[in-house]
C-alpha cells in the first residue's frame, strides 16, 4: 500500500489521511469480495466436486469408443494406459484440491483473529513507514550506512514495481477470464478464473500452465467448450502482452529469457510451486546485489 499512500501525500494528503482511505478502499473491496464472490466460489467447488466422477467415467468411455472406432490405427496398449491413467490422476488431484479448498473454509474462522490482527498492523507500518525506514538504518554502522541504502534504492527500484505490476496485471488477468466464461456460458468461471490469474504470476510458463487445467475442467461440459475457453486465453494473453503489461510494468525486470526459464524450471525442481513463483524475484534481487558489489570493487 506505501506507494499509493506516498502518492496522496506527495499531493497533498497528510499521510495518516491518505493511509486511512487507502486501508478503508483495500477494506471495502475485500468486503465485497467476500460478500459476492467467495461464497459463489464455493458453491462451484461443490458442485464440481460432484460432478467430477461422473465426468471422469464419461471421459473414459468416449476414449474407449474412440479407441474402437480408430482400431485400424492400432494404438499401443501403452498409450492408451497412459492417457487413462493420467485421466484417473487429474480427477484425484482436483477432487483432492477441492477437498482441501473446501475444507480450509472453517479453518478461517479459527484464525480470524489473526486475519484481524494483520491488517492492523499492516496499516501502522504503513503509516509510519519513513520513521521506520529511518529507524532501521539507525542500526546498520554508519561506515556501511550509505552502502545499504543504495543498494536497497536500486533493488526496489529494480523489483519492487515489477512485483506489485505482475501481480496487478495477474488480477486484471483472472478476472478477464472469469468474466469472459461467464459471457459465454462455462461452467466454474470463478474457479477457472481464480487458477489463470494464480499462475499468470509466473512469467513464461504461467499463461499455459493456467490454461491446462482451465482447458480439463472446461472438457468435463463438451469438446466445444473446451475450445472456446482455449480462444479466450489466447485473446486475453494476447491483450496481457500487447496492452495491460507494456502500460502497467514498462521496462522489463532485465533478466535474459533464458535466465528467467532456467531459474523457473531450477526453483520449481528444488522448492516446488513455491520456488516457481519466487524465482524471479530471488533471482533479480541476486543479480543487484552481484552488480552493486561489483561497480564498488571496480
Amino acid at each position: 500500500m506505501n506507494p499509493l499512500v506516498t502518492h496522496l501525500e506527495k499531493r497533498g494528503a497528510p499521510r495518516g489521511l491518505g493511509t486511512l482511505i487507502i486501508y478503508l478502499g483495500f477494506t471495502l473491496a475485500m468486503a465485497l469480495l467476500v460478500l459476492y464472490a467467495f461464497p459463489q466460489f464455493l458453491t462451484q467447488l461443490e458442485r464440481l466436486a460432484k460432478i467430477l466422477p461422473q465426468q471422469t467415467t464419461d471421459m473414459q468411455s468416449r476414449l474407449a469408443t474412440f479407441y474402437e472406432r480408430f482400431t485400424r490405427i492400432n494404438i499401443p496398449e501403452p498409450i492408451k494406459n497412459a492417457v487413462d491413467n493420467g485421466i484417473e490422476k487429474a480427477q484425484q488431484a482436483l477432487i483432492d484440491l477441492v477437498e482441501r479448498t473446501l475444507g480450509s473454509a472453517p479453518e478461517l474462522l479459527s484464525k480470524l483473529g489473526l486475519i484481524i490482527f494483520v491488517p492492523v498492523v499492516a496499516f501502522y507500518m504503513t503509516m509510519d513507514f519513513p520513521r521506520l525506514k529511518t529507524w532501521f538504518l539507525s542500526w546498520i554502522p554508519e561506515r556501511w550506512r550509505s552502502d545499504v541504502l543504495g543498494l536497497m534504492i536500486e533493488i526496489d527500484d529494480n523489483l519492487g514495481s515489477f512485483v506489485r505490476g505482475q501481480l496487478l496485471i495477474s488480477a486484471i488477468v483472472g478476472i478477464l477470464i472469469a468474466i469472459g466464461l461467464s459471457l459465454i456460458d462455462v461452467d466454474f468461471a470463478l474457479i477457472i478464473g481464480l487458477i489463470a490469474g494464480i499462475f499468470n504470476i509466473v512469467p513464461y510458463f504461467g499463461p499455459v500452465i493456467g490454461a491446462a487445467p482451465a482447458i480439463i475442467l472446461a472438457l468435463l461440459k463438451s469438446p466445444l467448450s473446451a475450445v472456446y475457453v482455449a480462444i479466450l486465453f489466447f485473446i486475453v494473453n494476447q491483450v496481457e502482452s500487447s496492452i495491460i503489461g507494456p502500460n502497467i510494468l514498462g521496462e522489463h525486470i532485465g533478466l535474459h529469457p533464458v535466465t528467467v526459464i532456467f531459474c523457473i524450471v531450477s526453483g520449481g525442481y528444488l522448492f516446488g510451486f513455491l520456488g516457481i513463483i519466487l524465482a524471479v524475484p530471488v533471482t533479480s534481487i541476486i543479480k543487484v546485489t552481484l552488480r552493486y558489489i561489483y561497480n564498488k570493487i571496480s
